[in-house]
């Protein structure tokens, strides 16, 4: 054989590695699925997802995974793929907040950030992952309806409209 054949045979034996990986993405009110390049860092996706979302205030949420068990959060400025993410396709990634303002009504500008921070607070307090008296439950529940349903018409909201409401 010659060397030249040897260098083909290797070469034809070598498996093609592919362009890109799925990656699933979950915020607290939808999934989206995404296909990103090997190449991508932390921040490519990051940015992606804060585009479809329509998110520009990004600085308080990240991308979170979780392997055995540990939760981790996405480092922005290393290749998502030379991470400790899970090898399952599609990637799992949870679009979370992970810094809190703290003053909300200052800080927090754009309505679907609100809209996210109050969904991932709601679902923390009734997981119980973060604690809420009954007193505090009671009144951020008003501001729920509040928010959702306006103000209290009696032509509109009968006996036992909220009663499918998972309210605080």
């Amino acid at each position: 054989f010659s060397s030249e054949t040897t260098k083909m045979s290797i070469l034809g034996l070598k498996k093609k590695q592919p362009k890109t990986f799925k990656v699933k993405v979950i915020t607290m009110d939808a999934e989206m699925e995404f296909s990103c390049e090997v190449k991508w860092k932390g921040k490519d996706l990051f940015d992606l997802v804060c585009r479809t979302v329509g998110l520009r205030e990004t600085w308080f949420f990240g991308l979170r995974y979780t392997v055995k068990d540990t939760h981790a959060w996405l480092k922005l400025e290393k290749k998502v793929l030379d991470q400790e993410v899970p090898k399952d396709s599609p990637i799992t990634f949870h679009f979370l907040a992970k810094f809190f303002p703290e003053k909300v009504e200052e800080e927090l500008v754009q309505e679907i950030t609100q809209h996210l921070f109050f969904l991932q607070v709601k679902k923390q307090i009734l997981d119980e992952e973060i604690f809420c008296s009954p007193e505090a439950s009671v009144l951020l529940a008003s501001y729920a309806v509040q928010a959702k349903y306006g103000d209290y018409d009696p032509n509109f909201h009968k006996l036992g409209f909220l009663a499918q409401d998972e309210l605080l």
